[in-house]
C-alpha cells in the first residue's frame, strides 16, 4: 500500500508522471534494494558515506557491506539489519524510481518530510505508513471517532490486496451521508447488540476491475452479473470480519444486495474509505448502530 499512497503524492506534486508511476510497480517485483539505499533511509550512513561506498565498489570486488565496515560506517550487525528489509516494499519502490532516474536517494529524505508536512503527518504515522503494514496504515487514515471501524477496514483492504490488487491503497476517510445513485452493493450484518451496514460503490472503473478480477471474468461495464461479483467480495469481506470477532459478539450476514442505479443504504453519516485499484477508484462505506 505504502508504494500507491507515497506514488499519488508524487504525481499530485509533479514529480512523476502516471505513466512512470505505473512503470516503478511494475518493476518493483523484480528490483532488488540496494543496500546503501536502505542504509541512508535508516540514518546509518550519509549520502556521501554511500556514493563513496559505491564508488569504490567499482574498484574493487568486494561488497557494498563489506566495504562500509572496513570504512567504519557500519558495524556488523548493522549490515545484518539493512540486509533482512531488502524485501522492503518501500524502499522496492524508492529502488525502482531511482533505476528509473526519477529521484536520487539525496532527494529521498526531503521528499519524505514534503510529504509529512503536506498530509500533516506525525514521524510516527509517516513511519507506520513506510512500514506497509495495513493495520498500521488503516490506522494514520482513520481519526480517534471512527476506531470502531479500524478492524473491518483493515480486513477489506487485506482482502483487497490478496485477491484484487496487491497495490490497493487507501485515497481518502470521510464520513459523510453515502450517494447510492450508482453501481453498488451492500450488505447488512445483525448482531444482538450492534448492527451494520457496508457497501462497495463505483466511482471510475475501481469497483468494475475489482468484480473482474474477484469472478475471474472479463466483465466490460457495471451490469447485473458484474455487480454479483461485487457483492460476493463484499460479502467475503463482511464474513472474514465476522469470522474475526470473539467472545460474545456474533454478526449474522444477510444476503448482499446490488443495482446499477443504486441500493437503499442509510441516511445516516456513513464511515467513508476512497480506495484505489490499478489507477481508478471506488467506495468502501460502513456504518455500525446499536
Amino acid at each position: 500500500m505504502v508504494e500507491s499512497i507515497l506514488g499519488n503524492y508524487l504525481m499530485e506534486s509533479g514529480r512523476i508522471t502516471q505513466q512512470q508511476f505505473r512503470s516503478a510497480l511494475d518493476k518493483m517485483d523484480a528490483v532488488r534494494v540496494k543496500l546503501g539505499l536502505i542504509a541512508v533511509s535508516e540514518g546509518f550512513m550519509t549520502f556521501a558515506q554511500a556514493e563513496e561506498v559505491n564508488r569504490l565498489q567499482a574498484i574493487c570486488d568486494k561488497r557494498f557491506g563489506d566495504i562500509a565496515v572496513e570504512k567504519g560506517y557500519l558495524s556488523d550487525e548493522q549490515v545484518g539489519k539493512l540486509l533482512k528489509r531488502q524485501g522492503d516494499a518501500y524502499l522496492a519502490f524508492i529502488q525502482a524510481l531511482e533505476n528509473d532516474h526519477l529521484i536520487t536517494i539525496g532527494e529521498v529524505a526531503n521528499i519524505l518530510e514534503e510529504f509529512k508536512q503536506n498530509k500533516c503527518l506525525t514521524n510516527t504515522e509517516l513511519e507506520d505508513i513506510k512500514s506497509d503494514d495495513v493495520d498500521k496504515i488503516v490506522d494514520v487514515f482513520l481519526p480517534e471517532e471512527a476506531k470502531d471501524y479500524e478492524k473491518l477496514i483493515a480486513i477489506a483492504m487485506k482482502t483487497l490486496i490478496r485477491l484484487v490488487d496487491r497495490h490497493a491503497s487507501i485515497v481518502k476517510s470521510e464520513e459523510k451521508v453515502m450517494d447510492c445513485s450508482g453501481p453498488m452493493a451492500v450488505q447488512r450484518m445483525i448482531g444482538d447488540n450492534e448492527k451494520w451496514v457496508n457497501g462497495l460503490r463505483e466511482v471510475d472503473g475501481a469497483l468494475l476491475t475489482a468484480a473482474c478480477f474477484f469472478g475471474q471474468e472479463d466483465f466490460e461495464e457495471m451490469d447485473e452479473d458484474s455487480l454479483d461479483a461485487a457483492a460476493e467480495l463484499l460479502n467475503c469481506i463482511n464474513g472474514l470480519y465476522a469470522s474475526s470477532l470473539s467472545g460474545n459478539r456474533f454478526l449474522e450476514l444477510v444476503p448482499p444486495e446490488y443495482g446499477t442505479d443504486g441500493v437503499t443504504y442509510s441516511d445516516l453519516p456513513a464511515r467513508v474509505i476512497t480506495i484505489q485499484i490499478d489507477g481508478k477508484l471506488c467506495e468502501f462505506a460502513a456504518l455500525k448502530h446499536n
